[in-house]
């Protein structure tokens, strides 16, 4: 019989002697008997792949177990306690895996050693020492129902240890980051200035978006109303003496770009009856800066505007 298939025969009667206490095991600490399967399964699943490397002895398989409990209880896997012997023959974990998984062991020991001496002694003859409850009770002088007791009130006291010792400070300061990113978030969507998009995209030197919008949901404007640009023009615009002369007259139409932040750039010429005029209606569309942005979904956004700027000789 070559080696494989010893360690494969010696691995089965051992499953077959500890299932009954890695059920009881599983079923103290669950109450379910669903759980206490998927125990089973793990347990044997970590045994399994340490076969080679481990000599198995009761004591270390419902170690294993031990920790598989803990693992579900914190909703995530971490790796079986080892020695630092058999941690250094038997898996490769980073540097941060094995400061945590460190710090998780002695932090459970420390949990541990602040149990009453009593109630300390039976869980370690239950979890380390893999007794029964029936051996525990007949080696301490007392009834099953007070050792069963007993581990019920240690495993519910570390269960909310546990729960406020991975939900702690480090998790608070995550949960506040994640709040505060989500509410930038929202006021970047909402704000009806979009300021608050406007520092995230400087912050971060996240592009602009330089689109230019044709129909936005609301029209730039001039400060006021159309009566107030035309008597803005109106009073600034001066006649170029040289168009005067030549008897030039008519309407240009000058289309440009009301930026974000209310500028007016890309000035282009539609029409004109000459250029002379057209310079000087983009002079004067130039002085009635700043407007008020067109916006989509309450942000600024860029866009198109045409004016008509009639010259006539009177």
């Amino acid at each position: 019989m070559n080696k494989e298939h010893s360690n494969e025969l010696e691995f089965a009667q051992i499953e077959k002697r500890l299932r009954p206490r890695l059920m009881q095991m599983g079923r103290e600490f669950f109450g379910s008997d669903t759980e206490a399967e998927e125990v089973v399964q793990e347990t044997w699943l970590r045994a399994w792949s340490v076969r080679d490397r481990v000599e198995f002895t009761d004591a270390y398989i419902l170690r294993i177990a031990r920790n598989v409990c803990v693992s579900m209880w914190r909703g995530q896997r971490v790796q079986t306690e080892l020695t630092d012997e058999e941690s250094a023959a038997i898996t490769e974990i980073t540097p941060q895996e094995e400061v945590e998984e460190r710090e998780n062991s002695e932090w459970l020991q420390s949990r541990l050693q602040r149990l009453p001496q009593a109630e300390r002694e039976v869980w370690q003859l239950f979890y380390d020492e893999g007794l029964t409850v029936e051996e525990i009770a007949e080696a301490r002088g007392t009834t099953v129902a007070t050792v069963r007791k007993t581990i019920s009130n240690v495993r519910n006291r570390l269960r909310k240890d546990i729960r406020r010792h991975f939900f702690g400070l480090r998790h608070l300061l995550i949960f506040i980051i994640i709040a505060l990113a989500t509410g930038i978030a929202v006021a970047a969507i909402i704000s009806p200035r979009g300021t608050v998009r406007g520092v995230i995209e400087k912050v971060f030197h996240l592009p602009e978006d330089t689109t230019i919008c044709d129909i936005p949901e609301v029209m730039p404007s001039y400060r006021g109303d159309v009566d107030a640009l035309y008597r803005h023009i109106a009073f600034e615009m001066h006649y170029p003496d040289a168009a005067q002369a030549d008897s030039v007259q008519g309407r240009v139409i000058i289309r440009f770009v009301v930026e974000k932040d209310g500028r007016l750039t890309n000035f282009e010429v539609v029409r004109t009856p000459d250029d002379r005029l057209s310079a000087e209606a983009i002079r004067v569309l130039r002085l009635t800066e700043p407007w008020q942005p067109a916006q989509n979904q309450g942000r600024p956004v860029r866009c198109h505007f045409c004016v008509p700027v009639s010259f006539r000789l009177r």
